[in-house]
């Protein structure tokens, strides 16, 4: 008799070779990975508190802008920037928002980005727009456990530095294994309207990445990322790379996000033609946490043969060590 389903064992022991699978990050999946803060237990800010959370509001009163009707970080830091008389406060901002952001430390726990990044696969990608360095704290620690998807800051990061002449980038602090110059620090991008996302080597090399990537990309995870109006050029690359190939009647967009159903409708139904997406409230809930590993597969058999995937979840436990086993375990099956 046939099997009318393909069982855990089965997709974990014959992996296909599967385009990518693409997830972007805003600030809601930092929050969501970090509800308690840091490991000191630092807040982690969000535009609309950013300016209590960080410190900022002694530079912006002395600066004379009135905050009664506005609290949003970019919008008060968009009028900062656009006049000169303001030069030195945006300068100040800027540098206490880098020192803030840099003091953040990963806790020694597993946390959802550690789960995130061992359930994707190396032909996969993660593109974060976040300036917090939880993401690239978490791929040094399980890097060299178990193959990892390559890992993209379009706004720039804390943590990490790149070579102004060669296509090179890591830790601050390194140097440049082609000419052996000291890695530069990458600078963020603040929440201005008009980002400018070629003038820097690197965020201009990641944004390339991000449109061959999502052209080619079989799924896409949205992960607490809400599409501000600072960054309306932001999604509209992110839209036209999606979209470059076809009209991707059949696109698999999965948001993970806890916004409203109508909200969420009315942020992304420009990018799925035929409405064609499912929202989660959780990670736990995402295909990365129910097929870690094999999210591609599990949505490649019901689509072409109707059949629907067994699960096998990613343990909720938060020792590191057990998780990374796990994943190593279904790496065993996967070609070097």
């Amino acid at each position: 008799m046939l099997n009318m389903y393909v069982s855990a064992q089965q997709l974990i022991e014959s992996p296909r070779d599967m385009p990518p699978h693409v997830v972007v990050l805003g600030a809601g999946a930092s929050l969501a990975a970090f509800p308690d803060g840091d490991a000191a237990g630092l807040r982690l800010p969000i535009m609309e508190n950013m300016v209590d959370v960080v410190g900022l509001r002694p530079l912006i009163d002395e600066a004379g802008i009135s905050m009664e009707h506005q609290q949003n970080f970019e919008e008060i830091y968009s009028q900062l920037a656009s006049e000169p008389r303001y030069a030195r406060t945006a300068q100040l901002i800027e540098r206490r928002t880098h020192e803030y952001f840099s003091s953040l430390t990963i806790p020694d726990r597993a946390t959802i980005y550690d789960r995130l990044l061992i359930s994707l696969r190396p032909t996969d990608a993660v593109f974060t727009f976040n300036w917090d360095p939880f993401l690239f704290d978490a791929y040094q620690r399980n890097h060299g456990i178990v193959p990892l998807p390559e890992i993209f800051f379009l706004h720039g990061n804390v943590r990490i530095g790149a070579c102004g002449n060669h296509d090179k980038w890591g830790a601050r602090g390194l140097r440049c294994p082609e000419c052996g110059q000291p890695f530069t620090d990458v600078p963020l991008l603040y929440p201005i309207r008009q980002k400018d996302y070629s003038n820097n080597r690197y965020i201009r090399s990641d944004w390339e990445s991000a449109k061959i990537l999502l052209r080619d990309a079989f799924t896409l995870t949205i992960f607490g990322y809400g599409a501000p109006d600072s960054d309306v050029d932001a999604v509209n690359l992110l839209r036209q790379a999606w979209l470059s190939e076809s009209a991707r009647e059949l696109e698999h967009i999965e948001i993970i996000d806890t916004a409203s159903q109508s909200e969420l409708h009315a942020r992304w139904s420009k990018f799925t033609p035929s409405y064609h997406y499912h929202v989660k409230t959780t990670f736990n809930q995402s295909r990365i946490a129910r097929w870690p590993r094999r999210t591609c597969e599990s949505l490649f058999y019901p689509m072409t043969q109707g059949l629907p995937c067994d699960e096998f979840p990613l343990p909720t436990t938060d020792n590191i060590t057990e998780l990374q086993q796990f994943a190593a375990d279904i790496v065993r099956h996967e070609a070097a």
